[in-house]
């Protein structure tokens, strides 16, 4: 029986035409000279264009891609059905309209293979449209982190982001907690289990994933399922991490409070959100180093707003 390979790349498409050509080539080059520690499952969820006929293309010059085509319309199941097919040690994630740097798995592999970390995590490289982007991989820069430090630097936000694309993340782990059957922010509320079940992580300041913002992402695209989803997320996230975080947690309702207010029609949810705001700890929380200015800021905005309507 042959060995399970290292990674497993679950790549997602729906309607990626206009990008999945160099999607794949980029992921073609990314495992150059370590193939065969890489296999390839492609899921084409849904797609009323050519996004199907490139994937099959791909899979039939590169002997360790498989496809499946599938009618989900819902991230969530397809990414516990990709997860389902992977066999590899570790499993990343690739969107369709995102790309790789060239070479980048050769060190990668080796990395998991000698040290065997629960998680292989980094910030994404994100690509603005009309701006330059990297165009080389230029090493892993690795840090052996505990749980604690990285559920701090996930809650900070600036270096690492609930995403679980260009992430690597061990199979055995991630089969045991589905992600829920959502649209959009599936990521959002499966990350903090995934971190809380980790022991042995790792952080590289050097991704190999270069994350596309585009205009027609989600960020400008809202409406008030998608905040619905959000709250869901961010609930989840307060429930698994819990007291020990709370003025971090605490800027992730804020942001929702101060930036998509205007989405939020359900009354349950406004209370929610609302509920969460007042259990924060206005000495604590403004007096906490490790709570951004920006936020400090967005929370007295917010406590003025409510003293002027009272």
């Amino acid at each position: 029986m042959a060995s399970p390979c290292t990674i497993s790349v679950l790549l997602t498409a729906h309607n990626c035409e206009k990008y999945i050509s160099g999607t794949l080539e980029s992921l073609k080059r990314a495992c150059s000279g370590v193939q065969g520690d890489v296999e390839i499952i492609l899921l084409n969820d849904a797609s009323s264009d050519s996004t199907s006929h490139y994937l099959h293309a791909f899979r039939d010059d590169n002997p360790q891609a498989k496809v499946f085509d599938v009618e989900f319309k819902n991230i969530g199941q397809v990414r516990n059905f990709g997860v389902s097919l992977c066999s590899g040690e570790y499993i990343t994630m690739l969107d369709g309209d995102d790309q790789l740097l060239e070479h980048s798995f050769e060190e990668i592999v080796k990395h998991l293979n000698k040290e065997k970390p629960d998680l292989l995590l980094a910030p994404l490289n994100e690509v603005y449209e009309n701006k330059s982007r990297p165009e080389k991989w230029h090493g892993l820069k690795v840090n052996s982190l505990t749980q604690h430090q990285i559920i701090e630097k996930f809650l900070i936000h600036r270096e690492l982001q609930a995403h679980f694309i260009g992430q690597f993340i061990k199979r055995d782990i991630l089969v045991q907690h589905a992600f829920p059957e959502f649209s959009c922010y599936e990521d959002a509320y499966l990350f903090p289990s995934i971190l809380i079940a980790s022991d042995n992580i790792h952080f590289t300041e050097q991704s190999p994933y270069l994350y596309f913002k585009r205009e027609s992402s989600l960020s400008s695209a809202l409406n008030a399922e998608k905040i619905s989803l959000l709250i869901k997320a961010t609930e989840r996230m307060d429930e698994v991490l819990g007291e020990r975080y709370r003025n971090l947690l605490s800027c992730h309702w804020i942001n929702i409070k101060h930036k998509y207010q205007p989405f939020i029609n359900n009354e349950q949810e406004q209370h929610i959100v609302n509920n969460f705001i007042q259990k924060i700890s206005f000495f604590s929380f403004l007096s906490d180093a490790k709570v951004r200015a920006s936020f400090k800021k967005k929370y007295i905005k917010i406590k003025l707003n409510k003293n002027t309507a009272n």
